[in-house]
């Protein structure tokens, strides 16, 4: 459904060490992983100890891997080098405390820590928001100014996750201009139930095409 409705990306949430609705095992995510075209990303969205998350690549074969924890320069570092000329790239998601404004990392200033990760060896980030009940997955919004500050001044590309809905993605797109943006929980039924029509909708209004 979600490769019907357009979307450039698929995300498979692999083994990640805190109960989520979206989990699956790396076996799983292989053979999904597998049967997406060739033309569309597969990402591998991850969290743990950095040698767990280099098998679980190994094992995958994503174009990409997803960081979503409170991964270190130090882990970067240590995954970047495990998957050295496999043709896998990295991306980290920079988690920001919805009810601080500061970032989970050793840098707390969202900014300030987006310009340290430019440095390590990533293909691009993610801002994504983070409560206190979940680690992501959220569906709630950060604040687009700050988004929108750190598109401006750091030297990577960017990507806008954190409460996206069909309703608010163009508004998003038009106010904070990222690379990409990414959607979970906006695009469904109930936790872990994906609509087809909400996706559908989400694409055409991030895209800004007629659904």
């Amino acid at each position: 459904m979600a490769a019907a409705a357009g979307a450039d990306a698929l995300g498979f949430v692999t083994e990640y060490p805190i109960p989520v609705p979206w989990n699956l095992d790396r076996e799983r995510a292989a053979y999904l992983a597998a049967m997406v075209s060739p033309f569309i990303t597969t990402v591998a969205v991850v969290g743990g100890p950095p040698e767990e998350m280099i098998r679980i690549a190994r094992k995958v074969r994503p174009r990409v891997l997803q960081l979503h924890g409170d991964e270190s320069l130090d882990d970067i570092r240590q995954v970047l080098e495990g998957l050295e000329g496999t043709g896998i790239r990295v991306i980290k998601a920079l988690r920001i405390e919805v009810e601080t404004g500061q970032a989970r990392f050793e840098e707390a200033d969202p900014t300030k820590a987006g310009a340290a990760l430019a440095g390590s060896g990533i293909a691009a980030l993610i801002v994504d928001s983070k409560t206190s009940s979940r680690p992501a997955g959220t569906g709630v919004t950060l604040d687009w100014d700050v988004s929108a500050r750190m598109v401006k001044e750091i030297d990577l590309p960017l990507i806008l996750a954190g409460g996206l809905t069909m309703e608010n993605v163009a508004g998003a797109v038009q106010k904070v201009k990222p690379y990409a943006v990414d959607v979970i929980s906006g695009v469904e039924i109930e936790p872990g139930v994906k609509s087809g029509e909400k996706m559908r909708a989400f694409v055409a209004a991030a895209k800004g095409l007629k659904c």
